[in-house]
């Protein structure tokens, strides 16, 4: 990946921000049936260099800065996530935006208190990609396991993830999936599946409906962000 996918900017919409696309030692799941995304990884040694000169183009304009990388926030180098906190203080951002795993929930949940302790609101996002427990857990291998309400995902995460456009999922579950995650989250972000080096397919059909039927009023919800490529935040390849 170039170096200058690693950072973006977006003044406009209801949260002008910055995003960072930063390198961490990879997603521990990595059981993902659809993803890929865990091959951007590399050893401290190379990360920790690379990150900091992405961070270095934080100017902290707009108060607040989203956080990425191929796994858990939690999976960046310690003294990568130490900087991430010494910029947010020294450049009054005060809201952070990052992601984490079911798995790593109460981290995170310690990890939000402990920023709201000093003024700093802490916004995780999770990767759940569909409502749908058991195609989620037998056909993408997310991981998170079973009975777990949204309600209780929500006690913790800010905003959610979901994924649309696999073969095998029907726009029925995409539209259960979109009030769920509208009752519960401030902020969803709808990821169109695009094809990848795994063997899981896009399904065009279910794209075209998608595209027809949903995107015309998701695309003007403020609670939404559909992303039907995936480098429209404008980072990564």
């Amino acid at each position: 990946m170039r170096f200058e996918d690693r950072y973006s900017r977006i003044a406009e919409g209801p949260e002008p921000q910055e995003i960072v696309l930063l390198m961490g030692r990879g997603c521990f799941w990595k059981k993902c049936s659809f993803c890929d995304y865990h091959e951007d990884r590399g050893s401290d040694a190379e990360a920790i260099p690379l990150d900091l000169r992405v961070l270095d183009q934080v100017t902290g304009e707009f108060g607040r800065l989203v956080v990425l990388n191929s796994g858990s926030y939690f999976e960046l180098p310690r003294e990568i996530r130490d900087k991430i906190l010494e910029i947010c203080r020294k450049k009054g951002i005060r809201h952070l935006h990052m992601e984490s795993h079911w798995q790593m929930a109460e981290k995170t949940r310690a990890l939000k208190a402990g920023l709201l302790a000093e003024g700093i609101a802490l916004h995780p996002r999770i990767g759940i990609e569909t409502f749908d427990e058991d195609f989620r857990e037998d056909i993408m291998i997310k991981g998170m396991g079973r009975g777990i309400s949204p309600e209780a995902i929500a006690e913790i995460y800010d905003e959610c993830c979901l994924l649309f456009g696999m073969e095998g999922q029907s726009p029925a579950q995409f539209e259960r999936d979109v009030a769920i995650a509208r009752d519960h989250f401030s902020r969803v972000y709808i990821n169109i599946f695009n094809d990848n080096t795994t063997a899981v397919k896009a399904d065009p059909a279910l794209i075209r409906w998608f595209m027809e039927k949903q995107y015309p009023a998701l695309s003007k919800d403020p609670t939404f962000c559909v992303l039907v490529e995936n480098t429209e935040l404008g980072v990564g390849d």
